[in-house]
């Protein structure tokens, strides 16, 4: 193999690699992404309406000292802001209050893509701040939405099923960023799951089933009598090796186009199942979200119309009369 082979190899690979990273895409997915992530998040915001002062005050379920001491130092938290104002006589519970609809707004506003950088920010932010405040009730959702929430701040997320496209506030045509920032969540998705699958498969009780049969049985997971699963253990098992089948297989099979859609399937029904069997319904959305959204939407640009259809219309500049 001569020099100049070796040439030609090596910048068809950067060409690759320029066009795999670079190359222009709708920015479809990153909305879908947006509004997926903003509409778990406002479900979640929901469901604990009514336990904001249990999470996040100082007199909460777990009391201020000690969620300080078990929360990261330096993090931003409600009580910089109580401490800030507390001279003007304004209350822990009125800056609870404040932050959360602050909050929601934002989210609000991310979902519909209303000055969507803005909103990205604003929500990431106020976000770190609930989940560093409430860090001890703090799980999979809120590490999940925190990573791909700081993600919506770089990439262009607002550029595709929003009102900033609406109003002609943003382009929707496909962009270098939108491949780009695509790409990082794909890669990260993969590298996910990968570590998921390898951590999962270096133990015994994801091949023996046991795993499985003792997440359906504990008293604060279970949802359905599964107890006859103990006359069929094979099918703890199986649920077990398909698992990690489709963990493992996530970051090879999820990228060609005859295996794509077969392995989004299987993600999707992996974390519905969580869902509806451990009870973990916002967990099992927010990844069906991730999933389906920068895996499952088309990412490639549509064709562009050059001539209108008035124009299309006339015999006068049809195919057959251009020369």
């Amino acid at each position: 193999m001569n020099s100049l082979t070796l040439s030609k190899i090596k910048l068809n690979s950067i060409k690759q690699i320029e066009t795999f990273f670079l190359s222009p895409a709708s920015p479809r997915p990153l909305g879908i992404l947006r509004i997926g992530l903003s509409l778990v998040l406002l479900a979640q915001a929901f469901l604990i309406r009514g336990s904001i002062f249990d999470f996040f005050s100082h007199d909460g379920l777990v009391q201020g000292e000690l969620a300080d001491y078990l929360s990261t130092p330096g993090t931003p938290k409600i009580s910089w802001l109580v401490h800030a104002v507390a001279g003007l006589g304004i209350s822990e519970s009125f800056c609870i209050q404040a932050t959360c609809l602050v909050y929601v707004l934002s989210l609000g506003l991310l979902a519909v893509g209303l000055f969507t950088r803005t909103a990205s920010i604003l929500t990431w932010t106020l976000h770190w701040t609930l989940m560093n405040t409430g860090y001890t009730t703090a799980y999979g959702v809120d590490l999940y939405a925190h990573v791909f929430l700081f993600y919506l701040m770089w990439i262009p997320a607002g550029a595709a099923f929003s009102l900033d496209v609406l109003w002609g506030r943003r382009s929707s045509e496909a962009s270098t960023p939108a491949r780009l920032g695509l790409r990082v969540i794909q890669l990260h998705l993969c590298i996910t799951y990968l570590c998921s699958g390898i951590e999962k498969a270096s133990g015994i009780q994801w091949w023996n089933g046991e795993l499985l049969w003792r997440a359906l049985m504990l008293p604060v997971y279970r949802q359905w009598d599964m107890s006859w699963l103990a006359q069929w253990p094979l099918l703890s098992k199986l649920g077990g090796w398909s698992t990690l089948l489709f963990e493992l297989g996530y970051c090879v099979f999820i990228w060609p186009k005859a295996t794509r859609k077969l392995w989004v399937a299987a993600i999707v029904s992996l974390h519905l199942g969580i869902a509806i069997f451990l009870g973990l319904g916002l967990f099992g959305l927010i990844m069906c979200v991730l999933t389906f959204s920068v895996f499952g939407i088309a990412a490639e640009p549509r064709p562009k119309i050059y001539r209108s259809t008035a124009l299309n219309s006339d015999p006068l500049f049809s195919p057959e009369c251009a020369t």
